[in-house]
């Protein structure tokens, strides 16, 4: 399928799923990571998006990292297309960001920089493949970002957090040179890793 194709169509399985489904994987997911991330005091810092509409949802999920102790970063819109970052706790201060219609954290921007301390991103996508090929929502953003982190002498490990029919066959849809590939593909089922499994 081509991008546009492949967008429409599963932004239309996505917003038919069945709301037991959609919570049931959404634990599973949650299930998986925390038990990846592991629970010996080391916690780490993540990056996450805050999800909304059909989004797998991360609410409970950063909710539970938080109370674990992990430093919870979330993307801020910039304009041309980049991202900074700021730091999520529940209940921190929220206003609508000035370039996408989402609410965003009020509070210092970080830069790339940041990343250097983050063991993993959680990376959205429409779909993904088994060889890292992701399909976002267009923007560019997060390729953008990914390109840019290939830069730091430690980057974070890149997760796509998707639904489970989400993980398709290399093939499905078109990846062009400017897709940047994720390390691994996060559904209720478990880690499909790309290479090597990895450590946060």
């Amino acid at each position: 399928m081509s991008k546009a194709a492949a967008r429409t169509h599963f932004r239309t399985l996505r917003r038919e799923m069945d709301p037991g489904r959609r919570r049931l994987e959404a634990a599973g997911i949650q299930a998986h990571l925390l038990d990846w991330l592991g629970d010996d005091g080391g916690a780490c810092a993540l990056a996450s998006v805050l999800s909304y509409g059909a989004e797998p949802p991360t609410g409970a999920l950063l909710q539970d990292l938080h109370r674990r102790g992990h430093r919870i970063l979330v993307p801020i819109c910039e304009p041309e297309r980049r991202l900074s970052w700021a730091d999520w706790y529940p209940g921190v201060p929220m206003a609508r960001a000035t370039v996408a219609p989402i609410d965003e954290p009020v509070g210092e921007r970080h830069p790339l920089a940041v990343m250097e301390d983050v063991g993993v991103v959680l990376v959205p996508a429409q779909v993904v493949d088994p060889a890292g090929g992701r399909l976002g929502q267009g923007g560019g953003y997060y390729d953008r970002f990914i390109a840019a982190l290939r830069t730091l002498e430690h980057p974070p490990v890149l997760l796509a957090m998707v639904y489970e029919h989400e993980l398709v066959p290399a093939g499905t849809f078109e990846v062009d040179s400017g897709d940047q590939p994720v390390d691994g593909v996060l559904t209720a089922a478990g880690i499909t890793w790309v290479g090597e499994p990895l450590v946060p």
